[in-house]
């Protein structure tokens, strides 16, 4: 049947609603509770028996009580079944009415409908306006009351779910009204939710539907029973009914069950489509869906196979297929129609029909690089009367319309994971696993639908689930490894890093931080970030370290297929290498590793720089010798004495050893000092000093060095911008001091550790500070607070050149800034002994404090001085 050939069935206009219920019907349609108790009541009041005598339904609930509040209890109740009757049919509760019996208890309070309108709006997160109104009835004992409180229906808009907890409920859910119940909406009421709901269900059923029109394969899903994945068939419906983009892209991993949700969806929409309306008040005329897939894999015998029922395999034969199914074009026209005609056809559907159409696995055009018609049918859609929406399944997220995208994860490990593996173990007609096996199943298949149906399958020809598990892995799983993964790997750029990171994180066999990934690559950062972009979304599972880094590692189920395309790599035995170093941290060599060192540690103790190099460039490029980190030191340090022409050869050396976790304080020292001498590396010297002074395995001395060369560093960069830009420069300054400081405090630690030279380099940036700030003492003040938040003391001798250098400031010597020099030395004393607690465990900073009294007082004694003179 074509769609131009229906006659549309209009539900509102034929709404059949039982008799005792038509007054209740029109108070929810219009809003407003009458005025009197027999207007709205009295096809449901027997008034001989005094009681009702019509049970609680769709839109009709009884309640014997008026909470007193809504925030618990009984109340929260209130508050969750007025959300159900929002989402169904709307509804109306009686307070005040006997549970069972249905006679009147009455109520002797009104209901609080301000709080109630504003509990809904706190916790729904939608603004719906209840009203309630107080019915007086005479009966033989005398007048009672009750509440009525009227719940309206929502119109095309989202459902309302609980927007943050209530009493026991949780945020999340969305609860609908079935029969008599509030239940949580099952896929069964999604149909009901995204309709019209102008009609109860009964009446509904009652009346004679007008189908829509659809067609469809057979189910791409070999579990019968469809298992609902979270959200994701809600996010559908709303996308279809309330959504204005007019498409979407169903994304996620091969065997996520993508093409499974579209088909469900699109069948549930056919069989429900006569009381959907869209925003627009568009009916359904058609829902169709066809398939470019081009392999799939049978879980009966865990191996890849042809699809037989593909459609299409380009963008014409996709318009055509579109055109038959939804019957604008005869099978008979199809060879004979040209592009002009098909376009024309397209148009004139879009134009004057609403429809969903589903395009399953629209990647198998995009990675052969032909046209997927997407655009022309965007463009159609968009531009016509009628209202076409056009769901698409495929394996990437598209980089072009990522707003229109709805990833489909793998299964949720706490729920949806046992109740589809309970699914499966009832299709294939096995025993259920035991929960022993269960991490492991979980494991293997990453809880993607496909895997776990193929290792249930297997189990099938197996003893136990240990011989199934052992079978995945030895027959079925690499060729549902090579079904899920093989057209992701063959997507991988060529020219990128990818396909390395994916074998360096096989053979690392651990996770790897971001920046250690940069290391053992030797990649620029950008690099590494584009190959795991690339990679993210099917090879790699992250999470975060105990440091707060993301660490990376190779999802499980994908660890045999890297393993089996990875060794067919060139450089796959080089990376091996690297990898093993960097695992060792360089410690380990083979013999002929360790012959090359010592032939390069003589020459390099006698200066014979040029012949270590020589010694380096005779191996080929590849040669495992040159993987060896200590190899790559001894050959960077050779580099960098050799000129400025060879410094760029010396940083290809350093970073590669760094990378594999060699950090010799020779090698680092030499990178430093090639670095700072630049005039353009001092970006990179401050990051090796960082890296020497966070280092666990750095020795102390070695440490206390890497803290002064820190210093020199802000030292350059103020003598760089002092200039101009003064506040940048004072801070450069102080830090370097601070660095030098630290380098002394950390090298009293060692034994015998010589302070003169650190003393030395501490007077350069003190002297230059006094220079710079002239007037301004706070900078001095600041520097003094600093140290005080560092949490240890200073060396004395160290802190005694500072306070030194602050007694030979100008400013005690001028009058109209001692008082703020005062004030200075009363704040920072403050923050010292806060930051300090018991000065007997701060000697050094207990001089700062006693340097900074004694000004104050002297300070004090001259402003008496002066007063005395005056007077």
């Amino acid at each position: 049947m074509r769609p131009k050939e229906a006659a549309h069935w209009e539900c509102g206009a034929n709404v059949s609603i039982r008799d005792e219920l038509k007054a209740i019907h029109a108070a929810i349609e219009t809003k407003q509770l009458p005025a009197s108790f027999d207007e709205l009541f009295s096809q449901l009041w027997d008034d001989e028996a005094k009681r009702f005598h019509v049970q609680e339904t769709y839109i009709l609930d009884y309640k014997e009580t008026i909470p007193e509040r809504f925030t618990d209890g009984y109340g929260a109740g209130i508050v969750r079944l007025a959300l159900a009757f929002y989402n169904s049919f709307g509804g109306i509760i009686v307070f005040g009415i006997k549970d069972r019996a249905l006679t009147i208890e009455g109520v002797t309070n009104a209901f609080d409908i301000e709080s109630f309108n504003r509990m809904l709006t706190d916790f729904g997160g939608v603004n719906i306006e209840c009203i309630s109104k107080i019915y007086t009835v005479k009966l033989e004992t005398g007048e009672k009351t009750v509440a009525g409180l009227l719940i309206p229906r929502r119109g095309v808009t989202q459902p309302a779910r609980l927007t943050k907890q209530l009493a026991t409920y949780s945020p999340g859910k969305l609860w609908v009204r079935d029969r008599h119940e509030v239940v949580e909406a099952a896929v069964r009421h999604l149909a009901t939710i995204f309709s019209d709901r102008t009609a109860l269900p009964s009446d509904i059923e009652s009346e004679t539907k007008f189908p829509v029109h659809c067609s469809f394969p057979p189910s791409p899903a070999t579990v019968k029973e469809f298992v609902n994945r979270g959200d994701l068939l809600s996010s559908l419906w709303a996308w279809f009914v309330l959504g204005d983009q007019p498409r979407l892209y169903l994304h996620g991993p091969g065997g996520s069950g993508k093409s499974t949700l579209a088909f469900e969806f699109a069948r549930l929409l056919a069989d429900h489509g006569h009381t959907v309306r869209a925003k627009n008040g568009d009916r359904l005329d058609y829902v169709i869906y066809i398939s470019g897939k081009e392999t799939e894999l049978n879980p009966f015998t865990g191996y890849q196979q042809v699809f037989v029922l593909r459609q299409f395999g380009n963008a014409q034969e996709q318009f055509e297929q579109i055109l038959y199914h939804s019957g604008s074009l005869k099978q008979s026209e199809l060879e004979s129609a040209t592009s002009e005609k098909i376009d024309g056809l397209l148009g004139e559907l879009f134009s004057n029909f609403s429809g969903l159409i589903v395009l399953d696995d629209i990647d198998a055009l995009s990675r052969r690089g032909l046209d997927t018609g997407e655009e022309s049918l965007f463009m159609k859609a968009i531009l016509a009367s009628k209202r076409t929406r056009i769901l698409y399944t495929l394996r990437f997220p598209p980089a072009h319309a990522l707003n229109s995208a709805l990833a489909v994860p793998g299964l949720e490990p706490s729920s949806e994971f046992f109740e589809f593996l309970e699914v499966c173990c009832k299709q294939f007609a096995v025993s259920s696993p035991p929960e022993r096996s269960i991490p492991k199943i979980q494991e293997v298949t990453n809880r993607l639908p496909l895997l776990v149906e193929t290792v249930v399958g297997l189990r099938r020809y197996s003893g136990n689930y240990d011989d199934a598990l052992h079978l995945f892995h030895e027959r079925g799983g690499d060729e549902a490894r090579r079904y899920l993964y093989q057209r992701e790997y063959d997507r991988l750029d060529n020219t990128g890093k990818s396909r390395q990171v994916l074998a360096g994180l096989l053979l690392l066999r651990e996770p790897i931080s971001f920046s250690a990934f940069a290391g053992l690559f030797q990649f620029s950062r950008e690099q590494v970030r584009e190959a795991l972009s690339e990679c993210s979304s099917v090879f790699l599972s992250t999470f975060e370290g105990a440091d707060g880094e993301t660490m990376y590692q190779l999802t499980p189920p994908c660890v045999p297929f890297i393993q089996l395309v990875s060794e067919e790599l060139t450089y796959f035995n080089v990376l091996a290498a690297r990898v093993k170093h960097f695992k060792s941290e360089g410690i380990r060599a083979t013999p002929e590793e360790a012959a090359v060192i010592v032939s390069m540690e003589t020459l390099i103790r006698r200066k014979s720089f040029q012949d270590i190099v020589d010694i380096g460039e005779n191996f080929p490029k590849h040669a495992a010798v040159l993987v060896n980190p200590k190899v790559q030191s001894l050959l960077g340090q050779a580099y960098s004495e050799l000129g400025s022409d060879l410094r760029e050869k010396a940083r290809e050396c350093f970073k590669h050893a760094e990378g594999l976790g060699h950090r010799d304080v020779f090698m680092m020292r030499r990178w430093f000092n090639m670095e700072l001498n630049s005039g353009y590396g001092l970006s990179e010297a401050e990051r090796i000093c960082q890296t020497m002074v966070d280092g666990e395995k750095v020795g102390l001395r070695t440490r206390s060095e890497f803290w002064s060369k820190l210093g020199a560093c802000h030292l350059a960069r103020a003598n760089g911008v002092i200039g101009v830009n003064r506040d940048k420069g004072l801070d450069h300054l102080r830090n370097s001091i601070i660095c030098y400081l630290e380098g002394l405090w950390v090298g009293t630690q060692v034994k015998d550790f010589d302070l003169s030279a650190n003393l030395i380099w501490l007077e350069r940036p003190l002297h230059r500070l006094i220079m710079a700030m002239q007037s301004d003492i706070e900078e001095f003040f600041k520097l003094l607070e600093t140290l005080a938040e560092r949490k240890h003391d200073v060396v004395e001798e160290g802190i005694s050149l500072v306070l030194e250098y602050l007694t030979r400031s100008p400013v005690p010597a001028d009058l109209k800034l001692r008082q703020k020099l005062k004030g200075l030395c009363t704040r920072t004393v403050g923050r010292i002994v806060r930051a300090t607690k018991s000065s007997s465990s701060y000697p050094g900073l207990s001089l700062v404090v006693d340097a900074l009294e004694r000004i104050r007082e002297e300070l004090e004694r001259r402003e008496t001085s002066v007063a005395a003179k005056a007077g």
